[in-house]
């Protein structure tokens, strides 16, 4: 006991040397493995479990729909940001690479086929975008990450589809993606059509990985002026190789929206309205459904500001099947010049977190339903106060309670085994009794200029309820150390140490399934050379903590190493 005390104020005197950490993440919409600030438990990169502690609810943030999201990827009644079909903003050719720590790759050559380890699963992107010729540039992006792939692969996922389900590798990774594609872009519009293919596994109610390849997909967004739009035509393949099942849906959809200008955002009066749609068309063997085939979700969102230090917030969305508000108010209250002092409060009420997913899910002859009656209501009311000392120390912290009523979660009615993954049946319901939850979050600060940045924090949370009916019961608290130093203003570490205590899984197993909390520590080297417009980085994830299983039928969270070469044009 004494040696790992020891051990752990070693640490963390190493630590407090060292800090807000902005550390890459392996791909765009990863950086929750990476967060210290709540519960993120990974099954793979198109499914998570995100919720940071003092969000108020039990929902993970990508059940909940926003308008923020709309350019989010929908999968399944999730909305993720993996796979990323945003086009890299800067002019620039790039290329990444990594592997889990302990795959000896020159083992392929030293030893014969028999004796080499078991092949760790590799991280692989390639990609450019040009500059802009008389205002058009082209991109091409191929990108796929097998991080949590390999345990499921071998065992289960090969004999589920055909061939090696991936642009390249034989590791069967969560998703492997390829497309390219024209944009325009000048003062007054910025528009782009990209068009290309590939496999994904979706994670779905029923516990299921459903193999999806679209064959092709295509994406055209455009803003012009105060109105964006985004239209996507998807053909999915769907298929079970063992039940000789294979389905098809083609998918249209998409949002139009208008914001308004910059002179009324400057003003007490902001207006924003939109619609997301989706149109599907399924034919064969298709695990999911939509009702009539289409959903159309209006929505308007609009801020007031009756005076500098008071601002409204609501968005409201309706369609003849759900509605969706999320309102929220903040004042901040005056004090000294560096004091900052917010009180606000919020509400999240409706009929379902996400109106635009699918309704049904379809398992060995039974209907899933991901629609559950009555409403959900969360009320939060929080506290901020911030305050910088001196000019490189400053301190904060923030108090909120929160109650939730009509909360979403799943009646497991039974369970079915499947070789090493384990099923559920049963139907999207609700807990019809008040959670209640309160948190609080403390930090510190230090930076001096451009070269240094610390940043220590911890917080915790409390939930009263009935926990048994939670999808994950949450972390209780954290704490974490993390780092910036550019050094010479070209030579960049990040690096961040943290701990999170247990969370657990009720829903999808028979028995709860534990996390047992952990310390975690990455970190991230990069080199800049401004005058060729070049950077090297290199990132380690994950270090120290336990190789565990973060979710039921997820895959390994493992110590990994990658790193990314970057050409500016």
């Amino acid at each position: 006991m004494n040696s790992f005390v020891n051990k752990i104020f070693s640490v963390l005197a190493i630590s407090a040397c060292s800090a807000f950490a902005s550390v890459d993440a392996e791909m765009e919409g990863m950086e929750v493995v990476s967060r210290d600030d709540g519960t993120f438990l990974i099954a793979g990169p198109t499914y998570y479990f995100d919720r940071t502690l003092g969000a108020g609810g039990i929902h993970s943030e990508s059940e909940l729909w926003t308008p923020r999201k709309l350019r989010y990827r929908l999968l399944f009644n999730r909305m993720s940001v993996l796979p990323s079909w945003t086009p890299i903003a800067t002019p620039s050719f790039w290329m990444k690479t990594g592997n889990e720590l302990g795959d000896l790759i020159y083992h392929d050559f030293l030893t014969d086929a028999e004796d080499r380890p078991i092949n760790r699963t590799p991280i692989l992107e390639g990609g450019f975008r040009t500059p802009l010729f008389h205002g058009l540039w082209a991109t091409f992006r191929l990108f796929q990450d097998d991080h949590y792939a390999f345990y499921t692969a071998r065992k289960y996922r090969m004999d589920q589809v055909d061939g090696s389900f991936s642009f390249f590798g034989e590791n069967w990774p969560f998703f492997s993606s390829a497309y390219g594609g024209i944009g325009y872009t000048n003062d007054f519009i910025d528009a782009s059509i990209l068009a290309g293919k590939e496999y994904l596994w979706i994670f779905t109610e029923s516990s299921r990985w459903i193999p999806v390849e679209y064959k092709p997909r295509i994406e055209a967004r455009a803003e012009i002026g105060n109105f964006s739009t985004t239209l996507v035509y998807e053909n999915a393949e769907y298929q079970d190789k063992r039940k000789k099942e294979t389905g098809e849906r083609k998918e249209v959809n998409g949002s139009v929206v208008y914001s308004c200008s910059e002179t009324c955002k400057r003003g007490m009066l902001q207006l924003s309205a939109g619609l997301a749609f989706r149109f599907v068309n399924d034919e064969g063997t298709v695990y999911t459904g939509l009702a009539d085939d289409r959903v159309l979700w209006p929505f308007l969102e609009m801020g007031v500001r009756p005076m500098d230090n008071l601002k409204f917030d609501v968005m409201f969305g309706v369609n003849d099947r759900d509605w969706l508000v999320q309102d929220s108010v903040e004042y901040l209250i005056p004090a000294l010049e560096k004091m900052n002092i917010t009180v606000g409060a919020k509400n999240i009420a409706g009929t379902r977190l996400n109106p635009i997913a699918d309704t049904h899910e379809y398992f060995d002859g039974d209907t899933i339903s991901l629609t559950a009656a009555g409403r959900m209501n969360l009320l939060q009311g929080y506290v901020r106060f911030e305050d910088s000392l001196t000019n490189f120390f400053g301190f904060g912290l923030r108090g909120s309670f929160w109650a939730e009523y009509g909360a979403e979660t799943f009646d497991a009615e039974s369970f079915v085994k499947d070789k090493i993954f384990t099923y559920r049946h049963g139907d999207v319901s609700r807990i019809n009794s008040w959670i209640k939850g309160v948190t609080g979050e403390f930090w510190l600060k230090l930076w001096l200029k451009d070269f240094f940045n610390f940043t220590a924090l911890t917080g915790f949370e409390r939930i009263d309820g009935d926990e048994k009916r939670f999808e994950v019961n949450p972390a209780e608290f954290y704490v974490s150390f993390n780092a910036d130093w550019l050094i010479n203003k070209t030579f960049r570490i990040s690096h961040s140490l943290r701990y999170r205590s247990d969370a657990e899984w009720n829903l999808r197993t028979r028995n709860p399934y534990v996390v047992k909390g952990d310390w975690f520590w990455d970190a991230t080297f990069e080199q800049r050379f401004p005058k060729w417009g070049m950077s090297l980085a290199g990132s380690i994830i994950q270090a120290l903590g336990e190789e565990v299983i973060e979710a039921p039928n997820g895959g390994h969270s493992r110590i990994r190493f990658f790193c990314t070469a970057k050409k500016n044009f």
